[in-house]
């Protein structure tokens, strides 16, 4: 079934497109899913980030429940699910990144709670998670205000990246999920780039 429905700027950037993304490290974005998926649960409500991560978690999902997104991706896969009630925040498309955006996105949220949100990243630093574009940025900054877990899924390259716009604080994500082959390089990045993740945080390797 189908519905309708403070970010600061770095001048780096080195985020190959959606495409280009979508089969790197494919082996550990399908082991990062299988852990991702013990968080969702029949009749929940959710939150689907544009993320190759995410994407396959769209593949995957099997479960009956309301999803919202702002990603063509998800939604081309979710809507063909029997028990998935889609939400899509439609509006204007980025094509390299393949998420739409509209002005009045908060209206969208107006109401709602997501059981949890799962977000990719596009870069880590030691403040927060960045992203590419700036309206993308807006949308994932309201709905982590908007979200009981906010669960992160992210390959060890996400903290070797520099791009534009924080669209979540580290204190805000209760659970991260990395790919299990890069634990302690996943370790070593957070001790050399003093990241300071909420010690109350999940972290599943």
């Amino acid at each position: 079934m189908i519905e309708e429905n403070s970010c600061k700027n770095f001048n780096d950037n080195n985020i190959d497109s959606y495409k280009e993304r979508l089969n790197l490290n494919i082996d550990e974005k399908k082991k990062i899913v299988e852990k991702a998926m013990i968080f969702i649960h029949d009749n929940g409500t959710y939150f689907f980030d544009v993320s190759t991560n995410v994407q396959l978690l769209s593949e995957a999902f099997n479960k009956k429940a309301t999803i919202f997104t702002h990603s063509l991706d998800n939604f081309n896969i979710l809507y063909e699910k029997q028990d998935v009630v889609v939400n899509l925040i439609a509006g204007e498309f980025n094509n390299k990144n393949r998420f739409f955006y509209k002005t009045d996105y908060k209206e969208c949220f107006e109401g709602i709670e997501f059981d949890a949100a799962f977000f990719g990243a596009g870069a880590i630093r030691k403040d927060g998670i960045y992203y590419e574009n700036e309206e993308d940025a807006f949308i994932k900054n309201e709905v982590v205000k908007k979200s009981k877990k906010v669960i992160l899924l992210a390959e060890h390259q996400k903290y070797e990246k520099h791009t534009g716009y924080k669209g979540i604080d580290l204190d805000k994500i209760n659970i991260i999920i990395v790919d299990p082959i890069s634990v302690s390089l996943f370790e070593d990045i957070i001790v050399s780039q003093n990241i300071k993740i909420n010690p109350n945080s999940l972290i599943i390797m």
